[in-house]
């Protein structure tokens, strides 16, 4: 999935988390949910030195690290809701989503029975970043599926309504 689908499933997802939690939703929270939501692809970072410093070039592989599995955002949400004293299940669940999504949303899945499997699971798996597609040429491919050109979408709209719909209800 992209940065922008990831940001409006966490608009979305915060919304869903503080109302069945009973919790106000307003602007800030959903704007706090976009950054959250965002921070599993962190390792991004990690993964471009690993490719570089091996001298190689093309996908990131950061879907297979650990840093991108279950285990490790339970135990970092955790810790990060402690520090910040944010509501657990708000950093837990939007680690969860981003983690769905890239389940969803790419050719090679993550690990979620990481640390006793290092398989990694997708569903509907696409071949998009064969012969070292990249950028531009890669974006036209993804969206070239429609699934995920629906699923984005709709995740945009819904983060659109959600949000227009706050800022109506502010006096």
């Amino acid at each position: 999935m992209t940065v922008m689908a990831h940001a409006a499933a966490g608009v979305v997802a915060a919304y869903v988390i503080q109302r069945a939690a009973h919790q106000p939703f307003h602007l800030g929270v959903a704007g706090l949910a976009a950054l959250l939501s965002g921070l599993p692809d962190l390792d991004l970072l990690w993964g471009w030195w690993r490719r570089r410093r091996a001298g190689g070039e093309g996908h990131n592989p950061h879907h297979a690290l650990w840093t991108h599995t279950p285990l490790f955002w339970g135990i970092w949400g955790l810790c990060l809701a402690w520090a910040f004293h944010l509501p657990v299940a708000l950093v837990l669940g939007l680690a969860l989503v981003h983690l769905l999504l890239d389940s969803l949303g790419t050719d090679d899945g993550i690990m979620w029975l990481w640390p006793w499997r290092r398989r990694q699971y997708a569903l509907w798996p696409r071949d998009l970043h064969t012969a070292g597609v990249r950028g531009l040429a890669f974006y036209r491919r993804y969206y070239r599926q429609p699934l995920f050109l629906a699923l984005e979408l709709s995740l945009l709209v819904l983060a659109g309504a959600v949000v227009a719909h706050e800022l109506v209800s502010i006096p």
